[in-house]
């Protein structure tokens, strides 16, 4: 799938995606604008967040979240103190996050398609669409299994992590414009 600038329209590459969507278009923001969008016009980063139409994390290169717009804390049912300067997987409230060794240091972590996904394009700078996967959630009342449709985008050293779909045990929760327009 290409992938183009959203502002400026300037190629960005092609973005791997789990389907074949050869003539599809996704947007993006290339450096340059997302410098002047953020520091010469003086949008500061939570509001550029929170005009996004879809739930959005922001994650570091060691897996913490930085900051989250308001569709990811609805979704999520968290405030920004429960989720600034926490792993993703406690975020996510992973069943193997609370382990001793905490999230990023089990072995489940190695298999975890939501770790991989972002660690994947921190370190190529390819941004992924629509990436399923699938997480063991700690609930109050009984742990559940959520299907996860995922995208990243590298923005300067940061990922955005983009949810698209959120499906629990009970009911589809779809949460993204249609795949391609973003």
């Amino acid at each position: 799938m290409k992938r183009v600038c959203a502002w400026c329209k300037k190629e960005l590459g092609r973005v791997d995606s789990p389907a074949s969507f050869e003539n599809v278009i996704t947007h993006g923001i290339c450096e340059n604008c997302r410098d002047n969008l953020l520091f010469q016009m003086g949008v500061e980063l939570g509001e550029f967040l929170d005009s996004l139409k879809f739930p959005v994390v922001v994650v570091d290169r060691g897996g913490t979240i930085v900051t989250g717009n308001d569709q990811a804390r609805t979704l999520l049912r968290k405030g920004l103190p429960e989720i600034e300067g926490y792993k993703g997987g406690e975020v996510f409230e992973c069943a193997y996050a609370r382990l001793p060794n905490g999230c990023g240091n089990t072995l489940h972590c190695s298999g975890c398609t939501i770790r991989r996904t972002v660690m994947e394009t921190h370190g190529t700078g390819r941004s992924l669409l629509r990436v399923p996967a699938m997480l063991n959630r700690n609930t109050p009342e009984d742990p559940e299994k959520i299907k996860l449709l995922i995208s990243t985008e590298r923005f300067a050293d940061l990922i955005l992590l983009r949810i698209d779909e959120m499906q629990t045990k009970y009911a589809a929760q779809p949460v993204a414009e249609p795949a391609g327009e973003h």
